[in-house]
């Protein structure tokens, strides 16, 4: 049971830390850039989601976090969790140590939410506050490689892991807020949609770029050789994400490909309405594939990897 709860654990305090450096990465690369030149309707119920995303990620990312220390001191003593234990691994190991650094870096970025969501807030300083936040939503999400297999090996695999970890903040975890901005612009037929897609295109294919090389770093780490894939456990599961991952390409290619220049139109006339629609029921399928990523990562992360 304890390995079902970790799994649990760590899939949901991955999922909230994606989520919390995802949508202030898609602020400041994506949605203000577009919502400040147009000056539309929709930037106020973006500035309005950024807050109910920070209240709500933040908590649970401090919730998980402490479930996931608790399971992995259960699981290195084999004991029920009693104050001793928790102490023990809380200042004698390296997982302990990795804890304490994002338990501050989660403090400074709760302080920085907490004054962004005060109202009547100057825009200079709201600006500034979005990219700290920004700063430590990516200090949390890289330091979890210290947590996983990418400190065991080599300074490479290491790298190849924190960043594989900050671009997969961009895409697909960017697609939630791509969807939310999309949904909101399509319902008051804005002209902003065109400018919306490329940018978020451009950044999806650098992304995909990206995490298909580190995760080619990470696989030559950890599984060694091609037949590993397919004769160890770890290797199987790492064959299912490699599956999600291609299967989300492939709809993002036809988004790109097909639907994209459907709506580089100036009017939202029938064919690029109908082009919008089918791009967000697409984006929802692409989200549906990048929880099922997360999910297999949670258990890839408890699995020794196929060549130990």
């Amino acid at each position: 049971m304890t390995t079902e709860f970790l799994v649990l654990t760590r899939a949901i305090h991955f999922a909230a830390c994606l989520l919390f450096f995802g949508i202030c990465a898609f602020d400041q690369l994506i949605a203000a850039p577009i919502l400040a030149s147009h000056k539309i309707e929709a930037a106020d119920f973006w500035k309005s989601r950024i807050r109910n995303f920070s209240l709500i990620l933040l908590p649970l990312i401090l919730i998980s976090g402490i479930g996931w220390f608790v399971l992995v001191a259960m699981t290195m003593s084999g004991q029920p969790p009693h104050f001793e234990i928790l102490r023990t691994v809380w200042q004698q190991t390296q997982f302990g140590m990795v804890w304490k650094i994002r338990l501050i870096i989660w403090l400074a970025a709760t302080v920085a939410a907490m004054i962004f969501c005060l109202p009547k807030l100057q825009p200079s300083l709201r600006k500034k506050l979005i990219w700290l936040e920004l700063l430590f939503g990516g200090a949390l999400l890289a330091s979890l490689a210290w947590a996983g297999h990418g400190q065991e090996d080599s300074h490479w695999h290491l790298f190849a892991d924190l960043l594989h970890l900050l671009v997969a903040g961009l895409w697909p975890t960017g697609l939630l807020p791509f969807a939310l901005l999309l949904r909101k612009l399509r319902r008051t037929s804005e002209p902003a949609i065109a400018p919306l897609v490329r940018r978020f295109s451009t950044m999806s294919l650098v992304s995909v770029s990206l995490l298909a090389a580190t995760g080619l770093v990470n696989s030559w780490f950890l599984v060694g050789s091609f037949s590993n894939l397919f004769s160890q456990t770890y290797g199987r599961w790492l064959v299912a994400k490699i599956t999600l991952f291609c299967l989300a390409v492939t709809i993002g290619a036809v988004n790109l490909l097909r639907l994209k220049p459907r709506l580089s139109l100036k009017n939202l006339q029938s064919g690029s309405t109908q082009a919008a629609a089918q791009l967000q029921c697409n984006v929802h399928i692409e989200l549906f594939l990048g929880m099922a990523i997360v999910i297999v990562v949670a258990v890839l992360g408890i699995l020794p990897p196929a060549n130990h």
